[in-house]
Order: structure tokens, then C-alpha cells, then sequence
């Protein structure tokens, strides 16, 4: 399945039209901002829910992520994350969004050795409280790499956790701005728990958004790759607005196509 990512109620109508014209799903972004989730968030909803009205594609929320840390060694911290990502839930579920997805935000700058299995195991703490919450609403969660120098955090994550309703959310332009491990091999790590990718190409120094069809990424065979995937995750082109996707689709229909008669 194919999702395309909304950033603003704004966005919505224009989007919507063109999701259901090409048989798509939605990714609601605006509740991810911490200005809306601290303001007239119920309004907000309000007028996603009319707007969404009929709407019969797939629905997911990306939950917020600035400066938030769910492995964070202050409970404080990782209690207002808490509270954050169960807000995104509760948003989630009025929606009626099948998935929320969140960032690990792991830290590569701490060089410490002791930072990697302790920053685990308060993972995999965190996430298991939380997967349960979800599962009572429904929802699933897709974990995604930001700055994440390898696949295998995510996967150790997951595993440890190890609940149906959390699996593994790939961004190919994180992977390849912040990680020296090749996208291909992103996705062999991933595979046994990916259940979502999030699709932009890069210049190769800023996390722009690009269209698939710009960038310094060979984007043919890495979502050659993603459509072999054996959970066959949800593919979401993520792009600041509709000119970039309508840019971006055709290609990855194409490769959809392509995989779908090689068998």
C-alpha cells in the first residue's frame, strides 16, 4: 500500500482528492508539533475529522518527536515523552488511524560505552508500557530511525519489546544522511519487523524531502527492494506538498508493477 504525508489541515482537501483519485493512504503530520499539541489541538480534530468525513484510505499520525526521548536516563524527561506519545494515541484514535509512528532518537554523539545497552534496555521499558496502550486503542506503533547510525537499535528494540503491534518505520533519507550502512542493507536488517518506510530522496547534506525522481540516492533499487519485503510495509511518500508527490509517484508505481509481474 501507498500513503502520502499531509503537514497542514491546509493541505488536506487538495491532498485527499488526489489520494483517493490513485487509491492512497493518508499520513497526518500537524498533530507531530508541539505548538498544536499545547493549543487548540480539539479544534484541530474537530475539523480533520469533517474533513477526513468518508474517507476510506488508510489513516496514520506521525507522532511528535522534537527534543523528545524515550530512553532519556531523567524520568522526567521520558515521562513528559509519556505524555506526549500517549497524547498522539488518544489523537490517533479519534482519527481512526490504524498506526502512530514515533523516533528512537538514539544519540551517536555520546561516546560512552555504557550509553547503547542502557539507552535498550530503558527502550524497551518505555515501548512495552506503551504498546499495550496502543493495542487497547487499536493502534500500531512504527518505530523510526532519525539519527540512528545502524539498523540494529531499531530491531533490538523490537525484538526485546516483543509485541504484535510494534514493528519498524525505515526513512531512507535518514538512513542515508546520518548512517555509513548502506540503504540496502537498512532494509535486510529491518525486514522481519518492517511494517513502514517513509520515501524522499536528499541533496546528500540537508534532510530536504526531495522528490524520488531528484537526490543523490539510487532510489530504483531500493524500493525494488522495499516491495519484495515479506510484511509488504506501507510505503509513504513523505514530501513537503503535492507537487513533489505527484512528482514521485509515477516512478514508484512503476517499480510496484515491475516487482508485482516478476512475481
Amino acid at each position: 500500500m501507498i500513503g502520502i504525508s499531509c503537514g497542514r489541515l491546509t493541505d488536506l482537501p487538495a491532498l485527499r482528492e488526489f489520494a483517493e483519485a490513485h487509491g492512497l493512504g493518508l499520513e497526518l503530520q500537524e498533530f507531530a508539533l508541539p505548538e498544536v499539541l499545547d493549543g487548540e489541538w480539539r479544534d484541530l480534530l474537530r475539523r480533520y475529522r469533517q474533513a477526513l468525513s468518508g474517507f476510506t484510505g488508510p489513516i496514520s499520525l506521525h507522532g511528535p518527536f522534537v527534543d523528545l526521548f524515550s530512553g532519556s536516563v531523567d524520568p522526567r524527561i521520558a515521562a513528559v515523552t509519556m505524555e506526549r506519545y500517549r497524547h498522539s494515541l488518544a489523537i490517533a484514535a479519534e482519527l481512526g488511524a490504524w498506526l502512530v509512528n514515533f523516533h528512537l532518537n538514539y544519540n551517536p554523539l555520546v561516546d560512552e560505552p555504557s550509553y547503547r545497552p542502557r539507552w535498550l534496555e530503558r527502550q524497551v521499558a518505555f515501548w512495552t508500557e506503551l504498546a499495550f496502550e496502543a493495542q487497547e486503542a487499536g493502534i500500531r506503533i512504527a518505530l523510526e530511525n532519525m539519527w540512528e547510525p545502524d539498523p540494529f537499535l531499531q530491531v533490538e528494540v523490537i525484538q526485546q519489546v516483543n509485541h504484535f503491534g510494534v514493528g519498524a518505520c525505515l526513512d531512507i533519507g535518514h538512513a542515508y544522511l546520518y548512517s555509513r550502512v548502506p540503504i540496502q542493507a537498512w532494509i535486510n536488517v529491518l525486514e522481519p519487523v518492517l511494517i513502514y518506510a517513509h520515501l524522499h530522496n536528499t541533496s546528500g547534506s540537508q534532510d530536504r524531502h526531495l522528490p524520488l525522481t531528484q537526490g543523490v540516492i539510487p532510489v530504483e533499487p531500493v524500493l525494488s527492494r522495499l516491495a519484495r519485503c515479506l510484511n509488504r510495509p506501507m510505503l509513504i511518500l513523505e514530501m513537503p506538498g503535492l507537487a513533489e508527490i505527484r512528482e514521485s509517484l509515477p516512478l514508484l508505481q512503476r517499480i510496484l508493477q515491475r516487482v508485482t509481474l516478476l512475481g
